[in-house]
């Protein structure tokens, strides 16, 4: 008996410390998750690592070039005098002096491992952007459900109280069906959300690589901290660091490299070369005394060519090259303009989110009043069931628009950073600390209706 009495606290303290150590996963967790399942950044990272050796391969053909060779030969005739082993080694080195094409592979190299690198950047930036993208839809669509849920518990509550009432003259069929009409609505309207849900659970598995049941939620009451954001500011740093335009101006580069590739038909060629031979003989008779003597050659030289005509080719190809550099600049303009877009349409989204956060958090507690209002006129007699039905509408929709506009809000900030080319984790991290567990206490308790 004594056991049993020492057992009970013990049992209530490791509950009480289980459950409080309990934490549904929040951005940060998510992000962590995708950084290393994601193949798209799997992708973008390997593609960069294989671009680093780029430069050496370019680099190489202007270095000195090294080769080796050698022979053993044995010449057995069917006269002794006659037989002869010859034995040859020999070394060659080559060095360009001159190659306008090396030098502008060499050149371009190194802007095209640039663009890797941004390439890189851009899918680390972008996975942040998805990350908070599908959390917030799985947020939204589990709000979606809570929120349908609760209507459909309050219309069938509803409907019920109808039903009695109608039973003993206190309400009409024409409530009744109205009650009715709205349960099975929401109803309908709760098997949407839950698939919604369902979804954007698969969306989000598909980043992690892991099921996840529950995740943080942005409390109604959350108050973002406000951001004061300058318009042209935004528009000027989104036009310079934008990744994507960064990428495209490497492109640029890399292309007008191209065009001094070409134009290497153009130009002569100047190498140096050099080299030493060893050649020694054994075996050798009187037949071949004089012939086969051992001996060494040395050459050193500088050797030059000149391209007099390839048939036009050339001509084409710098006229080919020229044109992939004016679509490249084109696409460098193109993608100024985006992300000078792109910046001035998260500015306002983030200014009107804001905005549109202090609208819903008055539409919450208006219509929180209101329907508070009508369900007392409507117990008195002054409201009648179809208006208690439309303020429970619009109160639950109220809900759904605030915890909506905050979701926006951050993804907006988010979305404006990434057009800025300053996205970073810590942004995330940021945004992760206004995150909580969710609770059971996501609605308001209604009081059924009394007829």
């Amino acid at each position: 008996m004594r056991k049993n009495v020492l057992l009970k606290p013990l049992a209530a303290a490791f509950l009480m410390a289980s459950t409080t150590a309990w934490s549904a996963p929040g951005l940060v967790d998510i992000y962590q998750m995708a950084v290393l399942h994601d193949a798209k950044l799997a992708q973008a990272r390997a593609t960069y690592q294989a671009n680093q050796e780029v430069v050496s391969i370019a680099r190489a053909p202007l270095l000195p070039q090294l080769t080796a060779d050698g022979s053993y030969v044995k010449n057995d005739s069917n006269k002794d005098a006659y037989d002869v082993t010859t034995q040859e080694l020999g070394l060659n080195v080559t060095q360009s002096l001159y190659q306008h094409d090396n030098w502008a592979k060499y050149s371009q190299a190194k802007y095209q491992l640039q663009q890797s690198e941004y390439q890189m950047k851009f899918a680390e930036q972008d996975i942040i952007v998805r990350v908070a993208d599908a959390y917030f839809k799985v947020v939204l669509a589990q709000e979606d459900v809570t929120l349908a849920e609760a209507k459909e518990a309050a219309d069938k509550t509803q409907w019920e109280r109808a039903k009695a009432s109608a039973e003993v003259g206190l309400a009409s069929k024409t409530d009744v069906l109205q009650a009715k009409s709205s349960y099975d609505l929401s109803k309908s309207d709760r098997i949407t959300a839950q698939n919604n849900l369902d979804v954007a659970y698969d969306e989000l598995m598909k980043l992690t690589g892991k099921e996840v049941h529950e995740l943080k939620v942005i409390s109604l009451n959350t108050k973002l901290p406000s951001q004061t954001l300058n318009l042209n500011d935004w528009e000027m740093r989104a036009q310079e660091n934008n990744l994507t335009v960064l990428q495209q101006e490497e492109a640029a580069n890399v292309a007008s490299e191209e065009i001094e590739v070409q134009k290497s038909g153009y130009w002569f060629n100047v190498n140096l070369q050099a080299g030493y031979n060893d050649m020694s003989y054994s075996d050798t008779a009187s037949g071949y005394d004089a012939q086969y003597t051992d001996r060494n050659n040395l050459s050193i030289g500088v050797y030059a060519s000149m391209p007099l005509y390839s048939g036009g080719g050339t001509m084409s190809q710098v006229a080919q090259a020229r044109s992939n550099y004016k679509a490249a600049t084109a696409g460098l303009r193109d993608a100024r303009e985006t992300a000078s877009l792109d910046a001035r349409i998260q500015v306002r989204n983030v200014q009107r989110g804001q905005e549109l956060v202090t609208a819903n958090r008055a539409a919450v507690q208006s219509n929180d009043a209101f329907l508070e209002a009508a369900e007392e006129g409507y117990k008195v007699g002054l409201r009648n069931l179809l208006e208690v039905l439309t303020a429970r509408t619009n109160m639950f929709q109220a809900r759904r628009n605030l915890a909506e506009s905050l979701h926006n809000v951050v993804l907006s900030r988010l979305k404006l950073e990434a057009a800025a080319g300053s996205l970073t984790s810590d942004k995330l991290e940021k945004y992760d600390q206004v995150l909580s567990n969710p609770t059971d206490e996501k609605m308001p308790k209604l009081d059924p209706l009394d007829p």
